[in-house]
């Protein structure tokens, strides 16, 4: 099965990539990159500082974390122009998830998570 939406977001001050299924969204940030763990080592060899050579040599993943959150979960969706995007916030308890995105794509996204909620979309109906 394939996603029913894909988008690159900005969720809680870090890019991430957006995926919207039937039933959750997931979202990853990703983490350092290659270059960076090189300027760790660097410094670390450069002050011969011992303690930031060890964590910077330790190995790292490509991605942070995968988080989902369940598409049963979610009590509201609500769009709010925000800058140069609009944040498509999803309420879910106490949680509020803001996914910003361009503005010409928000009406769809939003359009698609509140159809995925109210159970009216049709992938939800197979």
């Amino acid at each position: 099965m394939e996603a029913l939406a894909r988008f690159e977001s900005h969720v809680a001050g870090r890019n991430a990539r957006v995926a919207i299924w039937p039933d959750r969204i997931e979202w990853s940030q990703p983490g350092r990159t290659m270059v960076a763990d090189v300027l760790l080592v660097i410094l670390a060899i450069y002050t011969v500082a011992l303690s930031l050579l060890v964590p910077a040599a330790r190995p790292r993943f490509k991605e942070r974390g995968r988080q989902m959150l369940a598409m049963r979960a979610v009590q509201s969706v609500a769009a709010q122009r925000d800058g140069l995007h609009t944040a498509v916030a999803v309420v879910a308890g106490a949680t509020t998830i803001a996914f910003r995105v361009p503005h010409d794509d928000a009406p769809r996204i939003e359009a698609l998570l509140r159809d995925l909620v109210l159970g009216t979309h049709p992938a939800v109906r197979q």
